[in-house]
């Protein structure tokens, strides 16, 4: 893990005048920068990165669990506390200077490192940029975790019917991905929203029961070994709308594009200006109300984005979700959602959840 990160430090210590770098993870707080950085998957660390040495500071739940998974120097402390031990790595490696993750630290903490009388810097997103290219290691965790969700949606999809309960399908999805290997899963609440509820693009699963005509739109994922993948398929059960049969071509031809936009080394502003036009040029513009992509790795939703706001060229090896979608309000809504890869040459789609129609 050194050596992910070392070729990146060096600003921080070259031109920015920083002696070290301080992570805190608090139960989930922050756990994917931490494994980031170090491989430790444990939710309580704190880890200090200098230019001579890194180091992994955990209490005796995790001194094992440190050693086999990280190759930063360990350092044990005996209680609770990591403070005295933290003030003592200081002087020892003659820290004045202190990076820390501004929009992630505790109001708490920051008072804390105040008190050991050091500068501190603040850094906001430094981390989560460096973590938005992976690298062969990780592509190959999320092509797992992928691959997971896509099997336990295509044993399910057979069995979106009449009088099945949106709660029924979540149910089984969440099964089937643990049974595959999930070591949990991406939302704690999956969005399965039938009929006129698919209106909401965060419609959580409810009671409701699918019935003839209905389009089910479900949002899902999966997490392997800390990274995450996330689909959305919509089905249509029975004799659907004609309404909403072209709302969902309108969807698939809009997904479809943007994976091939995604092959050209585009930015995150045109790709998604260019699947928003042409959703717009079906009249449903109004209807697209959020971005069409965003990243995924160690959290659901990191860079780069594929929205308006981000007018960088999608870097080689991260990974994106394609996800256009159209919501009307008293009718019902439609999303496609596929996680991509961004290669030199093209994309490689990891995801291949089931998009048949479904007419039974």
């Amino acid at each position: 893990m050194k050596a992910r990160i070392e070729k990146n430090l060096d600003t921080l210590w070259l031109r920015e005048g920083v002696d070290g770098f301080i992570l805190f993870s608090q139960e989930y707080d922050n756990r994917p920068t931490i494994q980031y950085v170090s491989g430790f998957t444990g939710s309580v660390a704190v880890v200090l990165i200098t230019p001579r040495e890194h180091f992994l500071i955990v209490d005796s739940r995790y001194f094992v669990q440190a050693e086999e998974e990280s190759d930063f120097t360990i350092y044990k402390i005996p209680g609770r506390d990591p403070w005295p031990d933290i003030s003592e790595l200081m002087k020892k490696n003659d820290i004045r200077v202190l990076g820390f993750e501004k929009d992630r630290l505790t109001i708490d903490k920051y008072e804390q490192l105040k008190n050991l009388g050091i500068e501190l810097k603040g850094y906001s997103n430094y981390f989560r940029k460096l973590r938005s290219v992976k690298d062969e290691s990780e592509i190959s965790l999320v092509r797992k975790s992928c691959e997971i969700a896509s099997k336990a949606f295509n044993d399910v999809y057979p069995e979106i019917k009449p009088g099945i309960s949106e709660a029924d399908i979540a149910a089984e999805l969440a099964y089937k991905m643990r049974l595959y290997g999930a070591e949990r899963l991406a939302k704690g609440h999956f969005v399965v929203a039938s009929g006129k509820r698919g209106q909401r693009p965060h419609g959580v699963f409810s009671n409701k029961v699918i019935e003839n005509g209905d389009l089910v739109t479900i949002d899902f994922g999966a997490v392997y070994k800390g990274y995450y993948s996330d689909i959305t398929r919509t089905v249509g059960v029975g004799k659907v709308d004609t309404r909403m049969m072209e709302i969902y071509e309108v969807v698939y031809e809009a997904n479809k594009i943007g994976i091939e936009l995604a092959k050209d080394r585009i930015t995150g502003r045109d790709l998604d200006r260019e699947v928003r036009d042409f959703i717009a040029s079906k009249g449903f513009g109004d209807y697209f109300t959020h971005s069409t992509g965003h990243g995924i790795g160690l959290e659901l939703h990191e860079f780069p984005n594929v929205n308006s706001q981000n007018s960088a060229v999608l870097p080689v090896n991260s990974i994106v979700t394609i996800e256009p979608g159209i919501y009307i309000p008293d009718l019902g809504g439609v999303r496609i959602e596929d996680d991509i890869v961004v290669k030199e040459d093209g994309c490689e789609v990891l995801t291949f959840a089931d998009k048949f129609f479904q007419s039974e």
